[in-house]
C-alpha cells in the first residue's frame, strides 16, 4: 500500500517515490540521484493534505516512518490525522510523526445532523472503547449535541475539527529514535537498548536497516546493545518458542534468519516443522537451507507402517505406478522397507518423511558453492 507519494527532482528529471518502501530500496534510490537522506520534495502528489512538505528538504527515514505509521492508521483515524496536519501552521515530520500517534487527541465529525453517531464517535474516541453498560446507558446523542454546539469545531476539508484537551500529546518521537508501532508484516519485535534510547527491529529485518537502528541509537555496535525479543503471533505458535530459543541461545542474527525464513510465502510452516525435527536441527542457517530444499523432502501424513510407505509411493511417483489390476500382486510392506532404507525415511509419529529421489539430506545442509543444485531444486 502506498501511503505517500513525492516527486523527486534532480539533474537527470524527476521521478516519483512511493513510500514506505524498504531501507535497501531507498538506499539505492538516494545513490541513483547522488544525494544524502536529506532530500527536497519537489511535489507531493498524495496526499495532498501534506503539501506542506513541498520544497522542503526532509529526511527520507523519517519520511519512510511517517508512511509506515499512516499504514496502520484506519479510515477514520486517517481522516483526523489529515485534519489535523492541515492546520499545523509551520509542520515537520518530527511533528507530523508525533500527530500520527496522535490521533485520538481530535475528533472529525463530517455528518453533523447525526447527534448520536457523533456523540458515540467521540467517547469511543477518547476513551478507546465503551463497556457495554456505557453503551446501554449514555446519552450519545446528547453527547453529540453538546459537542457540536460547544463552538470549537474548526471546518477542515476532511470534516469538522475538533480538539480534545482532555487527551494529553504525548510526544513519542523526539527527532532521535523512532517509537514502537504495530507491524502486520511482523513476526516479532526486539528491542534495542543504548544509554537512554530505544529502538525497534521488526523481523524479519534488513541489515540496513538494524545498521540504521543502531545509528539512531548512537551505539558503536550491536554488542553495545542490550536486547529483548517480544514475540507476536504466527500460524504455529511452536515456531515462536522455537525463535525465543534461537533468540536466546544464538543472539539477533540468527532469530532475524529464522524470521526470514518464516516469513516466506512459499512454504507450509508446519510441515517445515516436520522436516527441522527430521533433520535433528533447530540452528537458524540449517533451517533455512531446509527451506531453500523444502521441495527436496516427501511428507506422507497418516503414513504409519512400511505399507503405508509403499503404496503412497505407487500412488505418488510415476516411476513406481502401477496398473490396478495388478494391486494385489505388489508387496507395499517390501516396496515401503525400500524407500525407508534407499531414501533416509523416518516415521515422526503421524506421518513419514523421506527424501525425493536423487536428493540427499547431507547435501542440503553442506555449504554448496554458488550454482550448484541438488535434486528436486
Amino acid at each position: 500500500m502506498v501511503s505517500i507519494k513525492i516527486q523527486i527532482s534532480d539533474n537527470e528529471g524527476s521521478a516519483a517515490w512511493d513510500f514506505p518502501m524498504k531501507d535497501s530500496e531507498l538506499a539505492d534510490k538516494l545513490k541513483s540521484i547522488g544525494s544524502g537522506n536529506k532530500v527536497p520534495s519537489s511535489g507531493i502528489i498524495w496526499p495532498k493534505g501534506l503539501g506542506m512538505l513541498r520544497e522542503l528538504a526532509v529526511s527520507m527515514d523519517e519520511l519512510n516512518f511517517l508512511a509506515k505509521s499512516l499504514e496502520r492508521l484506519n479510515d477514520s483515524e486517517y481522516s483526523q490525522f489529515m485534519a489535523a496536519a492541515s492546520l499545523e501552521k509551520s509542520p515537520d515530520l518530527e511533528r507530523l510523526i508525533n500527530l500520527s500517534f496522535n490521533v485520538s487527541r481530535y475528533t472529525v465529525i463530517r455528518d453533523v445532523s447525526d447527534w448520536t453517531g457523533t456523540g458515540k464517535r467521540h467517547l469511543l474516541n477518547i476513551q478507546g472503547s465503551l463497556s457495554k453498560a456505557e453503551l446501554e446507558t449514555i446519552d450519545f446523542t446528547q453527547v453529540g449535541r453538546d459537542l457540536l454546539s460547544s463552538g470549537r469545531g474548526i471546518p477542515t476539508e476532511y470534516g469538522l475539527l475538533f480538539e480534545n484537551e482532555e487527551v494529553p500529546f504525548q510526544q513519542v518521537y523526539d527527532g532521535t529514535v523512532f517509537p514502537l508501532m504495530d507491524r502486520e508484516d511482523a513476526i516479532a519485535v526486539v528491542h534495542m537498548h543504548y544509554m537512554e534510547k530505544t529502538e525497534y527491529l521488526y523481523l524479519p529485518e534488513e541489515d540496513i536497516s538494524i545498521e540504521k537502528a543502531l545509528k539512531r541509537l548512537e551505539a558503536p555496535c550491536r554488542s553495545d546493545c542490550t536486547m529483548e525479543i517480544e514475540l507476536l503471533s504466527y500460524e504455529d505458535e511452536i515456531w515462536l518458542d522455537i525463535l525465543q530459543q534461537v533468540f536466546d541461545q544464538a543472539g539477533l542474527e540468527d532469530a532475524n534468519t529464522l524470521a526470514g525464513v518464516l516469513s516466506r510465502k512459499d512454504l507450509d510452516a508446519h510441515s517445515l516443522l516436520y522436516i527441522a525435527d527430521y533433520a535433528e536441527t533447530l540452528e537458524a542457517d540449517e533451517i533455512r537451507k531446509l527451506a531453500d530444499h523444502f521441495h527436496d523432502f516427501i511428507i506422507m501424513d497418516g503414513a504409519e507402517t512400511c505399507a503405508d510407505v509403499g503404496e503412497y509411493i505407487t500412488q505418488h511417483e510415476p516411476g513406481y505406478q502401477i496398473g490396478e489390476y495388478i494391486e494385489d500382486f505388489v508387496d507395499f510392506n517390501k516396496l515401503g522397507k525400500y524407500i525407508v532404507d534407499e531414501r533416509d525415511g523416518k516415521f515422526m509419529g503421524s506421518c513419514f518423511i523421506c527424501m525425493k529421489d536423487n536428493c540427499d539430506l547431507e547435501q542440503i545442509m553442506w555449504d554448496a558453492p554458488e550454482g550448484i543444485e541438488f535434486g528436486g531444486m
